[in-house]
Formats: C-alpha cells, sequence, structure tokens
C-alpha cells in the first residue's frame, strides 16, 4: 500500500508539472499559427536602396515582435508580410496590388515619395490605410484619406531650410540639383525655389538636373560642376536628389575640383552610412570626412538631442541588429507604434478584411490633436487635418564620418499672438517666414563623463564626474542645476555646481568651451519590488531653469564623449562597486515641464505648460545576487532542512517535533526583521519577502502536523495517520523545489 500511493503521488506530481508547461506552450502556439493579424510592409529590398529598406523592415520587426511578446491584441499576434517595392514608382503600383488583395489591415511604406505617389492611388481605390514615415511630398496625402504620414512635408522642409541658409549661413544667393529621373525631385527643386526666394529675402542662381543614367552619369555630374566652378554666385547649394550613388558621384567631383560652396542635402542622404561610401577614396583615406564633412542634411529625428524613449529604441535596435539605426528606422518603428494603436483601437473580428480595414482606417483618423497623441519616439504622435505631421525639421551636419545636430535649429511657434513679435524679431530671438515664425533654437554640445562612482545607498548614491558645454552666444547654457543633489561631497557648504567656477574656460573652434567637475551625492528612486535579485537605474541629469526648449536644447556630445566606446571602458568608473555589475549607460536629452503661470494674466486661462531644457544619464546595475544569498538565504536553507528532519521524529517526542519547528519560525523571524533594515521604508513586498513567508509555512507545517497526526494516532485511525506522515515527507520538499524552481526561472538571468 505505502509503495502505491508513493507512486500515485508520483504520477500526480508528473501530470500536474506537464499540465503547467503545456498550459505556458499551449497559448504560445495558438497564437503563432492560430488567427493573426496580418500588418504589410513595402520597402525596397533590392538594389542600392536596399540597405535602408532592410532597416525599415528590421525597425517595425523590432516593435511587433515587442508586441507580440506582450501578448499581442487581444490574444491575436501580429504578423509581418514583407514587399520589395524596388524603391520605384512602377515596383511600388506592384506590390500595392499584391498587398491590397492579400489580408492586410494596414501597409507601412513607402520610403520615397514617387513610390508612395503611385501606390497611394491603389490604396485609394481598394480603401487600405497606409502610413509611410518618410515621403514628404504632398501629393501623398493629398485627397487621399487612406493614406497617412507622420513626418513633415516638402514646402515645411524647403521653408525650414530656406530659412537656415539665409538666416543663419547669411547666405542671399544659392543654386539647386537634382535628378531628373525623379518627378518628385523636380517638384521639390521649385519648391525650395519658391521658398528662398519668398519675400525677396533670396534669389536662386541657377538649376541643374543631373542626368542619372548609368551611362551618362559621370558626364553630366562633371559638366555641371564645371559650370559651378565659373559661376562665382553660385552661393549655397541645395542637393535634392536621393539616390545615394548619384550624390556620391556628385560630391567627389565638387571636393576634388576644390570647390566650398556649402551643401544642403536631401533628407534620404542623413544617414552615417552614407558617409562611410565615400572610404575607399584616397583623400577619405587620408582624412575622415574629407567628402562629407559641414554637409548640412534635414531629419525628423537625431539621435544626439532625442529623449529616452528614442535611446533606447536605439540600443535595442544595435542589439538586435548589431548596427545603428538611422532616421529611416526611427520613423518607421513609430509608423508600427501608430498601425498597432489603431488596430488595437479597432479591435478587428477578423471575418471582414474590408470592414477591418476600414475600422483601423477611422481609429487612425481619431488620432487627430496632441491630447489624444501617442508616446513616440520623437513625441507625441498624431496626425492634422491633412493627415500629417506637425513635427519641425531638424538639422543635422556631418562631422567625422558622423551626424550631430547643428548648432542653430527653428522650432515653429504654436501660439504667436501670445509673444511680442516685433521686439523679438528685433532681438533676432524669431524670425518670420511668410505668416509663419520661429524660435532660434541654440544646440549646446553637453557632455557628463563619470570619473566614479563611490557608493550606491538606499536611496542615494555618491558620484565624481566632469559636465561640459560647447556653444556660441552667452554663458546662459552653463546656468544650470542638479534636481536631484543632496550635497557636495567634497565641501558640504559649497554648493554641488557652480556654473561661474568653471576649471577651464576657452574658446575653441569657434565655440565657448565651458569644463566642470562635480562630487556629490544625489538622490535616486530605486525600485525594490524584485530585491534582491534587482537591477537599479540611476539618473543623473541637470536642466536649465532660465531658458525652453524652444530657445534652447542640450545635445549629446558624442564627439567628446567618444560614442559609442568599448565595453572595458564604459566599466572603469564602477569598478570599486563590490556588491554591483554594471549593465549600461545611456545618455540622453531631458526636460523638466512646469505649467504654473507665474502670476502671467495671459496665462490664466490657457493649459500652455513651460519646458525646460536639461540632459541626462542613466546608468544600469544588477546587484550581485550570489553574494547576498550566501549571507541571507543560506541560513534559511539549513533552518528548513532542520525543519524538515522534524517530520521524521516519532510522536512520541511531541515536544522537539513542534518546539524545534517554532525556534526556526522565530529564528526566521529575526532574519526578516534583519532584512528589512537593509531596506529604505516602501509599501509593497520584495521578492524576498515571499521566500520568508514561504518559509515560515513550512516551519507551521511540521507543527500542524504533529498536533493532527497526535490526534489521529490516539483515536486509533492508522490509515489516515500514514497518509499523513507520507503526504507531509512530500509536500514539505515539494513546496521547497517549487519555491527554488520559481525564483530560479523569474530570475535565471540576474543570479551573478
Amino acid at each position: 500500500m505505502g509503495k502505491t500511493v508513493v507512486r500515485f503521488c508520483a504520477i500526480a506530481l508528473t501530470t500536474l508539472l506537464i499540465v503547467v508547461s503545456l498550459g505556458g506552450l499551449y497559448p504560445q502556439g495558438l497564437r503563432a499559427e492560430g488567427n493573426t493579424i496580418s500588418i504589410a510592409v513595402a520597402a525596397s529590398l533590392s538594389g542600392d536602396a536596399a540597405s535602408g529598406g532592410q532597416e525599415i523592415v528590421d525597425s517595425i520587426k523590432l516593435y511587433i515582435d515587442a508586441t507580440n511578446r506582450d501578448g499581442g491584441i487581444n490574444g491575436r499576434q501580429l504578423k509581418l508580410n514583407v514587399f520589395d517595392d524596388k524603391g520605384n514608382a512602377d515596383g511600388a503600383a506592384q506590390v500595392a496590388n499584391d498587398i491590397a488583395k492579400s489580408d492586410a489591415l494596414v501597409v507601412l511604406g513607402h520610403r520615397s515619395s514617387d513610390a508612395s505617389i503611385a501606390a497611394g492611388n491603389i490604396y485609394q481605390d481598394k480603401k487600405l490605410p497606409a502610413i509611410t514615415g518618410t515621403a514628404n511630398n504632398p501629393k501623398v496625402t493629398s485627397d487621399r484619406p487612406y493614406y497617412f504620414r507622420i513626418i513633415y512635408t516638402n514646402p515645411d522642409l524647403a521653408k525650414t531650410l530656406s530659412i537656415y541658409a539665409q538666416q543663419v549661413l547669411q547666405f542671399k544667393t544659392a543654386s539647386v540639383i537634382y535628378d531628373k529621373a525623379s518627378k518628385n525631385e523636380q517638384t521639390q527643386s521649385e519648391v525650395i525655389k519658391s521658398a528662398f526666394e519668398a519675400n525677396g529675402n533670396g534669389i536662386i542662381q541657377k538649376t541643374w538636373a543631373i542626368d542619372s543614367d548609368p551611362a551618362n552619369r559621370k558626364a553630366s555630374v562633371q559638366q555641371i560642376v564645371n559650370e559651378l566652378a565659373a559661376e562665382p554666385e553660385a552661393g549655397i547649394l541645395f542637393l535634392t536628389m536621393s539616390k545615394e550613388d548619384v550624390a556620391e558621384d556628385f560630391l567627389v567631383a565638387l571636393k576634388q575640383k576644390g570647390l566650398k560652396n556649402p551643401v544642403l542635402g536631401e533628407q534620404a542622404l542623413g544617414r552615417e552610412s552614407f558617409a562611410k561610401r565615400f572610404e575607399k577614396y584616397d583623400e577619405e583615406k587620408k582624412t575622415a570626412g574629407f567628402f562629407t564633412d559641414g554637409m548640412y542634411v534635414p531629419l525628423p529625428i537625431l539621435f544626439d538631442s532625442a529623449g529616452a524613449d528614442a535611446q533606447d529604441f536605439l540600443a535595442a535596435y544595435q542589439k538586435a541588429y548589431n548596427k545603428t539605426p538611422s532616421y529611416l528606422g526611427a520613423k518607421f518603428y513609430e509608423a508600427a507604434i501608430a498601425a498597432v494603436d489603431a488596430i488595437r483601437k479597432a479591435n478587428p473580428k477578423g471575418t471582414n478584411v474590408e470592414g477591418d480595414r476600414e475600422q483601423v482606417r477611422d481609429a487612425l483618423a481619431k488620432l487627430n490633436n496632441r491630447k489624444v497623441g501617442i508616446r513616440g519616439l520623437t513625441g507625441l504622435l498624431y496626425f492634422n487635418s491633412d493627415r500629417n505631421s506637425d513635427q519641425p525639421v531638424r538639422l543635422a551636419q556631418f562631422q567625422n564620418q558622423k551626424l550631430i545636430s547643428a548648432s542653430q535649429q527653428f522650432t515653429p511657434i504654436a501660439n504667436p499672438e501670445r509673444l511680442n513679435l516685433p521686439k523679438e524679431i528685433q532681438a533676432g530671438s524669431i524670425v518670420q517666414s511668410g505668416e509663419q515664425y520661429f524660435w532660434r533654437q541654440r544646440v549646446v554640445y553637453a557632455g557628463m563623463d563619470i570619473n566614479k562612482l563611490n557608493r550606491i545607498d538606499k536611496a542615494t548614491f555618491t558620484a565624481d564626474f566632469y559636465v561640459w558645454f560647447r556653444y556660441n552666444g552667452n554663458d546662459e547654457p552653463t546656468e544650470i542645476q542638479f534636481p536631484d543633489a543632496v550635497s557636495n561631497s567634497v565641501n558640504p557648504t559649497a554648493p554641488v555646481f557652480d556654473g561661474k567656477a568653471p576649471i577651464k574656460a576657452q574658446v575653441v573652434n569657434g565655440l565657448n568651451y565651458r569644463l566642470y567637475r562635480v562630487r556629490g551625492e544625489f538622490r535616486n528612486a530605486f525600485d525594490f519590488r524584485d530585491y534582491p535579485f534587482d537591477s537599479q537605474r540611476l539618473n543623473l541629469r541637470f536642466d536649465n531653469p532660465n531658458l525652453s526648449t524652444e530657445r534652447l536644447i542640450y545635445a549629446i556630445d558624442k564627439v567628446g564623449l567618444r560614442l559609442p566606446r568599448p565595453e572595458a571602458e564604459e566599466r572603469k568608473p564602477f569598478q570599486g562597486l563590490q556588491l554591483w555589475n554594471f549593465k549600461n549607460i545611456t545618455y540622453f536629452q531631458d526636460s523638466s515641464r512646469s505649467t504654473s503661470t507665474q502670476g502671467d494674466p495671459d496665462l490664466f486661462q490657457s493649459n500652455a505648460q513651460v519646458e525646460y531644457p536639461g540632459l541626462s544619464i542613466r546608468m544600469t546595475f544588477q546587484r550581485k545576487t550570489l553574494v547576498f544569498l550566501s549571507k541571507n538565504v543560506l541560513p534559511l536553507i539549513l533552518l528548513s532542512l532542520l525543519t524538515y528532519c522534524c517530520l521524521f521524529f516519532p510522536y512520541s517526542m511531541f515536544v522537539p517535533r513542534t518546539m524545534a519547528p517554532a525556534s526556526a519560525l522565530l529564528s526566521g523571524i529575526v532574519l526578516l526583521l534583519s532584512f528589512n533594515n537593509q531596506l529604505p521604508e516602501v509599501g509593497y513586498t520584495v521578492a524576498m519577502e515571499y521566500v520568508f513567508y514561504v518559509y515560515f509555512c513550512l516551519c507551521l507545517l511540521p507543527i500542524l502536523v504533529t498536533v493532527i497526526g497526535t490526534k489521529l494516532e490516539k483515536d486509533g485511525h492508522k490509515k489516515a495517520f500514514k497518509y499523513l506522515n507520507i503526504a507531509s515527507w512530500i509536500v514539505y520538499p515539494l513546496i521547497l523545489i517549487i519555491t527554488i524552481s520559481t525564483f530560479a526561472i523569474a530570475y535565471s538571468d540576474r543570479l551573478v
């Protein structure tokens, strides 16, 4: 009978484990092969633009995979159907028909305006919603209620470029070069001419069209460069072409001719991979950036002045694909965010594709203002009345084959009527283009470089680091504060930071350079829910309480910080932390917000908020769990084994069978109190406390079994008495094994 009971318990336990395992696997299998939701991706996966197309696909896949890991949409997994549009109008029209025949509810694509316009006719006819992250031509969404765009349009782009050329670079003359094979580029050249010559502010001296046919391209480029050399008033060059090979030939011919005209390139050239195309030339081998240094490009996102969400995307993309994304990946990642949000709100039933598409389109259309905007990498995602984005154009500049934020930007003013426009324009703070007004936004290249992190405590940490600024103009950018600073660790009576006391102040390459050393203690919000298996994020940040982000922004000085760094170099400042392992460090542009009216009557009835610029670094550390466990959990394990042995004592030893577990229980309470003293006051249960709760139950189990068993034995219930003992011998270690296994599975990657 004893063997039968043991065998039955073993079978029951095995069955239970199998059921639990299948219960975890079955939903995944069902989601993987069951009623999925299809999303189409249309990008160029062949030809010269294939690398950009693959980046688009990879970025979208990154977000879709994350959504699926989180359970998909109402338990249904998302599936990507990828189509190669070959980067041209004919290829786009062909795949558009194929997509329309599929079960896709929304299309993410296309990259170019030519391809988007060609495909858009079909999407409109088939009533299939589509989102582009990069096509700028107004025709993409004009009179096409099924096409949406999460980027600025060509007129906005041309207006910003013209203002920059005239107001910042001080050019009143310009020339335009475009690829005559592209209708969009020809149209864009006309838009630029109109914007540059608006109000008589400038003049386009010449417009050249390159013959991009491979048989004629070299000769066509050389002829244009020769004519440029003969034109003394050519001015700044608007390079309106999206094909990298054509732009490469032009820049090589331009530089080899010795021409110094500044270049404002096309958005499509704003990828660091474009600068690396020139590495095969002798001039580039001798001087990195010879052909591209100083070239400006307009972009929707600049990672050196982007926020935490963009930096997280950057890190995730680099980890997944071992390369750095560009604006292409970022904008189509945002397109995926908008698409998934619309599908989730539409909650398609999967029984009627046409009806589901219409619901998705309606959900996108309702995303029509900031109040209902969703969180993206570049801010809130929403569409205006033309189904376009109100996102501003950012200007980047190539430096040593890297893209950095240009030292001055322009941000559109939403409510100019609240400002003293004549005064601000006269002061040079605001510029006007037609009926639109823009703030001049200073870009300050800033860095924080950790020398040493001395201590991580319950609620604070101590850091020693350098902070520096490189900027144009007055010293307002150095008037910062560290809002989380507690005290100066060198001189407690002195402030943590004094902007008027740099350790180095000079002018380098035309920019003011200020260097400071900060040593202090800083507050931090710790999350101990997983303690002692926890990883903690330490945030070190500053902000400027005197200027808004419309007027000033801090950009990560990637050149000064020498980013990205080798992992071994990143770890050096944290080697003195004996209880923590360094995982990673992230730099990002940050801001603090205020909704105070500051007593201004004009703001009493408004919902306006002011954002103050800043910069943050986020350091992630993993607690060395094994060190903690060896000191704190080993006593619990030994006490648990001792308590388990009590189950094998004869019932005649009633006192030892009950008092030993009771003593172990009291010892556990003492250990728990000691454990809690290591933590600050928190309003939640931490992971280790659950271990103690299980331990307390195990201590009570022998006492309970002893009391019940004594009663059964006294009353002569021998069979029940026997089963009770066998069950206690099995249940006790089973609880112990399940507890250890649960924690081992949940925190297997943190056992260091």
